[in-house]
């Protein structure tokens, strides 16, 4: 059996691949999500878009009775874009019609924005490490931003025993599922499983991710083709079918 390495940021598992196909997952989590209080400040005004990026600020923000009954009013004649269809499932789980589904990252949501957004008000639910790509574009396109930023990540102590199986070989690819993730693991790991990291190949969701595993000296980075655990435990099982047994 073919192993291959996922370091997860946040509190939605990895899926694993079916018997068949002779690859195994082993997932270590690197940070814990920690609900951060937030000021409802935010929905206090009409905003003419909302945009969500990830499925744990959907969550948080609608399992919040009031939070959630001042977003639905403050967004009613406004639209809601999600990026990933992840996300845009989970809103559609509470009952909220997503207008723009974006590819994976904050910049196909600009991609489907007018050039000028003079005007807008554009409210921002997310985590405390999000990017900051998306706002500023916004901010580029002359939107007004709200934020409301509900969770941190925290991150948990690094595995002496992962070291060793990186170093060791165990692994014919790994996943990182976020940036955090990435830089959770590159912190930690020790000169050898460096060496190792950076000649397997690579599966992210997202450019941000493969840039840092680029700028770390990792030779093969593969972006998922789209922003979802599940296209890229597809990718993940097939880089690491190839290299063969661990």
């Amino acid at each position: 059996m073919t192993l291959a390495l996922v370091i997860r940021s946040g509190a939605i598992p990895f899926p694993r691949p079916p018997a068949s196909e002779g690859v195994e997952i082993v997932e270590t989590v690197s940070h814990t999500v920690e609900p951060l209080p937030s000021s409802l400040d935010a929905l206090s005004e009409p905003a003419a878009l909302a945009v969500f990026t990830s499925q744990i600020a959907v969550r948080l923000l609608m399992e919040n009775p009031e939070a959630a009954g001042r977003f639905r009013e403050c967004l009613a004649g406004g639209q809601i874009a999600a990026v990933g269809d992840a996300t845009a499932e989970s809103l559609a789980r509470y009952g909220v019609a997503v207008s723009i589904v974006a590819a994976g990252s904050g910049s196909s949501v600009i991609e489907r924005l007018p050039r000028r957004l003079d005007g807008w008000r554009v409210l921002l639910p997310r985590g405390e490490d999000a990017t900051l790509d998306l706002p500023e574009a916004l901010a580029g396109r002359g939107a007004r931003l709200a934020p409301m930023v509900l969770y941190r990540k925290a991150p948990v102590a690094y595995d002496a025993a992962l070291d060793g199986k990186i170093a060791g070989g165990r692994f014919a690819a790994f996943c990182p599922t976020s940036p955090a993730a990435a830089r959770w693991l590159f912190a930690g790991a020790g000169d050898a499983a460096m060496s190792r990291l950076r000649d397997i190949p690579a599966v992210v969701l997202g450019r941000f991710t493969g840039r840092y595993l680029g700028s770390h000296g990792v030779a093969r980075v593969e972006v998922a083709p789209e922003a979802t655990f599940a296209s890229a435990l597809s990718r993940l099982v097939s880089l690491a079918g190839r290299g063969g047994p661990a």
